[in-house]
């Protein structure tokens, strides 16, 4: 028994597992499934629309071929022993131009024999001795109407072909007889030649075809030809609504941004630390400075502070990404500003070397001083953020690869003396994959966090930073998603940046409201025999 549920539970994971990706495919591409859907049924009502309704009704004629040696000449059905041959001989003699001729005119105008050829089809009935006669017409009253004069033009033609060949038979014979009774020929000879005429002469009482008759009439159709409107527009719509789920997983297939957390945590299964919902970028504006967060994504970047320092993994926390654009400068610096916002004094690290983005996101210029008089800072001394209290942006130097390679080996140092300088150190490195020092940074770090973006992440550098990670040896504590997708809606809790302390002015110094007032920190220093890192 156990067994068995456990074949079931199996087979249940893994067609959950086959479902999943098309579900999301159709889920994230809704617009599209929907407008295929809705052009399919465009379509096949403007092809029903402009096609029309059709009706279809047989008649059938009855086939009685005359006996091989009856045949008397006159161009009858015969007998040959086999009866599909005989039913194929009386549906050619039926379906003639002659015979849609005398129907067209028994119908009159419009119809003619062309029109009446491509409207009527003459068929034999399987392995029977009928001819069947369908019509198909605009309305079932025409339909049956077709049907049935194809059928009674076409036996009276036949009608007049055998009867003409009875009445030059009997003619001849007559003529003979005549001759032979003048000559005194043989009784059996003018016996034989009177029968004949008898049989003839029977034959031309009746007045018709001796071997085709009217089996059947057409009915009146009761429904048009095919399935109905509605059944044909709810199969367009099943079969837009195919095609479209198609294209959704052909996007998803072969597009290269992951669409949603789902596919996130499928490619690198790292657990969720924090989810910042979508922030409207400013015009002109490349990430969002931390003061001006709203406040239910600065509530996630409290969430993120509180699970980092209950980690007990260390103060030197490291943020990076797959790609540019994932939003890793904007998480560092938040993150910078939850630290501080707890009474923390915290130095960032703006190690992404080739785009340092931190200094202009977060409005510190290197050149002066936060109160705009004092002269430049010395080289290597890091620089207060005037928004932030309690926050310092070290300020990486720019530079050739040497002046790269330079600042990478003096790191161990540089990390070390900010440990003495702060409560925590932040840093932003590059993306990983990206540039080669970035996992030469992340060996030195004590916490790892990995930023990814849904809709933006590159699906292949996801891939290739989990890879060159875990051959690394570099395991991230967790994922923080930024913008769409995060699986989190928008909360009614929290507040923004500073609002948590005591003491809150009411305006910035750049005018931006809820900047805490906090008390100038004192700066620690290295050990004695350690001096500022100074770098050219």
């Amino acid at each position: 028994m156990a067994l068995d549920v456990g074949g079931d539970t199996a087979f249940s994971v893994s067609a959950e597992q086959a479902v999943g990706p098309y579900l999301r495919a159709v889920r994230l591409h809704w617009r599209l499934v929907a407008l295929l859907s809705v052009i399919a049924v465009l379509v096949a009502g403007v092809t029903i629309w402009r096609i029309g309704s059709t009706y279809s009704t047989t008649a059938s004629i009855l086939v009685t071929p005359l006996p091989e040696g009856d045949s008397l000449g006159i161009g009858t059905v015969v007998d040959t022993g086999d009866p599909g041959q005989a039913v194929q001989t009386a549906a050619a003699l039926i379906d003639t131009h002659d015979a849609a001729k005398a129907a067209a005119k028994q119908l009159g105008a419009p119809w003619t024999a062309d029109s009446m050829f491509q409207a009527v089809t003459v068929t034999p009935e399987g392995a029977s001795d009928v001819v069947d006669i369908t019509a198909t017409a605009s309305t079932a009253t025409e339909a049956q109407r077709v049907a049935n004069a194809f059928a009674t033009g076409a036996l009276a033609y036949r009608t007049r072909i055998v009867q003409g060949e009875v009445a030059h038979s009997i003619t001849a014979l007559e003529a003979d007889l005549a001759q032979l009774h003048s000559t005194g020929s043989a009784a059996a000879e003018t016996q034989a030649l009177a029968t004949s005429i008898e049989q003839l002469k029977a034959v031309q009482g009746t007045g018709r075809e001796p071997t085709l008759s009217l089996s059947q009439t057409a009915p009146e159709p009761t429904a048009p030809n095919g399935a109905s409107k509605a059944l044909v527009l709810f199969l367009a719509l099943v079969g837009g609504f195919a095609l479209g789920s198609v294209a959704a997983v052909a996007l998803e297939t072969f597009s290269r941004p992951v669409r949603d957390r789902e596919e996130i945590e499928a490619i690198y299964p790292l657990p969720v630390l924090a989810a910042l919902p979508r922030v409207p970028s400013r015009r002109g504006q490349r990430g969002t400075p931390p003061w001006i967060l709203p406040a239910d994504v600065f509530e996630q970047l409290r969430m993120l502070r509180v699970q980092l320092s209950l980690a007990n993994s260390g103060r030197v926390i490291m943020v990076t990404s797959a790609g540019a654009g994932d939003g890793k400068t904007t998480v560092a610096a938040a993150l910078a500003a939850a630290f501080a916002e707890a009474d923390q004094s915290v130095v960032l690290l703006d190690l992404d070397l080739r785009k340092p983005d931190l200094r202009r996101l977060l409005g510190v210029d290197e050149a002066v001083e936060p109160d705009g008089l004092s002269p430049r800072a010395p080289a290597g001394v890091p620089i207060p953020v005037p928004n932030l209290p309690g926050v310092r942006v070290f300020p990486t130097p720019r530079g050739d690869m040497a002046a790269v390679e330079t600042l990478v080996q003096r790191l161990p140092l540089l990390i070390a003396q900010a440990r003495w300088a702060a409560d925590f150190v932040v840093v932003d490195s590059a993306p990983v994959g990206e540039v080669s020092e970035t996992l030469r940074i992340a060996a030195i770090c004590d916490q790892l966090v990995f930023v990814a973006r849904p809709r933006h992440t590159d699906r292949r550098r996801l891939i290739l930073a989990r890879d060159l990670l875990e051959r690394a040896g570099h395991s991230p504590v967790g994922m923080v998603l930024v913008g769409r997708e995060t699986g989190l809606p928008r909360g009614d809790y929290g507040y923004g940046y500073g609002y948590s302390l005591p003491s809150v002015s009411s305006t910035a110094s750049n005018g931006a409201p809820g900047t805490p007032r906090r008390a100038d920190r004192v700066t620690r220093l290295p050990p004695d025999g350690e001096r500022e890192l100074e770098l050219e």
